[in-house]
């Protein structure tokens, strides 16, 4: 009869033998996961909002078990938070100025830019600007995440107007820049108030804004003269 050693009886590790192209293809599927989870959170916290969206819900809807969620995700509040920080980091590397050019020759198209990135990412509006407007004793990741990222916008567009219409006063460039962010929310409020027949469409209105952002800006570089001339 074999004799049994501690070795031969120690459970083996079937990860320990696995070869460069099982990792990856682990890891793969690991990221699939993770990535059909993050979509059925976003999809149904647009439809319900936070507080409407549960760890179960999101489990039916990706058809993975509650487990694996939470082996990609501490709770809900982390889930939530990445959805916000995905969209947005998605929605802020799709637009640039350039810092050298006419900024005046390139405002409509950037415009566009940013309307077109916000169709296509919008889930940090959808889901982080009500949340925003809500006082809560819990004050969930997501909330915070959502009004760090609309800070860090607002340093991002003051850093533009600094760089572009330094001639400008700055609280002229300030209120400009509120004006945009704020009507912008405005108007996405609005739109989830009345999703009527015959309501306008999101996009139409944000070009509307827009349009009216830009004729400001306009008026402000050809009333303040540059180098005091």
């Amino acid at each position: 009869m074999t004799g049994v050693t501690a070795e031969s009886a120690a459970p083996r590790n079937p990860r320990k033998f696995d070869t460069p192209r099982k990792t990856r293809a682990r890891r793969a599927d690991g990221e699939r996961s993770r990535q059909k989870i993050l979509d059925a959170a976003a999809e149904i916290a647009t439809e319900r909002g936070y507080d409407g969206t549960s760890i179960a819900e999101i489990s039916r809807r990706c058809g993975l078990p509650a487990s694996s969620i939470y082996w990609h995700f501490k709770d809900k509040d982390d889930l939530m938070a990445t959805v916000i920080e995905d969209s947005f980091d998605a929605w802020n590397q799709s637009w640039d100025i350039d810092a050298d050019g006419n900024i005046l020759l390139e405002l409509f198209a950037i415009a566009e830019q940013l309307i077109g990135a916000l169709q296509e990412h919008p889930q940090f509006l959808h889901i982080g600007l009500p949340l925003a407007l809500q006082k809560r004793s819990d004050d969930p990741r997501p909330r915070r995440m959502y009004l760090q990222m609309r800070e860090n916008l607002t340093a991002r567009f003051e850093k533009i107007g600094e760089t572009h219409f330094s001639h400008v006063p700055v609280g002229r460039r300030t209120a400009i820049i509120t004006y945009l962010i704020a009507g912008a929310e405005g108007l996405i409020i609005s739109h989830e108030l009345d999703r009527s027949e015959g309501a306008p469409d999101i996009e139409e209105l944000l070009q509307i804004h827009t349009s009216s952002v830009i004729q400001m800006i306009m008026q402000e570089a050809e009333k303040w003269p540059r180098d005091g001339k």
